[in-house]
């Protein structure tokens, strides 16, 4: 089960209810990013049991979306996926990823806690992401 969801994002201003349009800041670059990541992995406790999502959609996103345990990527950039096929990235759709993935834990050949590093897992919508957060 879930026992722990975290959310990290930069989000809208309010005025009495109503949005103004405006976003607050908090995180502008990818190292910040990153470092936002980190700090949160580095305070979220035992590490041994949970395995770290980070879910993006562009090139500002890359660092993190390989520090996580599973990365998961929204829709379609063609400038991610130059980038990162260019440092050796795999892209894998999540799905079929997850399935082979819980017939090998089945199997008893992988541990709940290994995701292949260097592998990026795409979807082409939220309601794949929450299929998989959620079960």
């Amino acid at each position: 089960g879930l026992e722990v969801l975290n959310i990290h994002a930069n989000e809208f201003i309010y005025e009495e209810s109503i949005s103004t349009g405006k976003i607050d800041t908090k995180v502008e670059s990818p190292t910040d990013k990153l470092q936002v990541f980190k700090d949160a992995l580095k305070h979220s406790g035992d590490d041994d049991k949970r395995s770290s999502v980070y879910i993006g959609d562009s090139v500002g996103d890359l660092l993190c979306l390989l520090e996580a345990d599973v990365g998961i990527v929204v829709g379609y950039s063609p400038s991610l996926r130059s980038l990162g096929e260019r440092f050796g990235v795999s892209f894998v759709p999540l799905f079929p990823a997850v399935v082979k993935r819980q017939r090998e834990f089945v199997g008893g050949s992988s541990s709940k806690r290994e995701w292949p590093k260097g592998v990026l897992y795409t979807v082409s919508s939220w309601n794949e992401i929450q299929a998989f957060i959620l079960g």
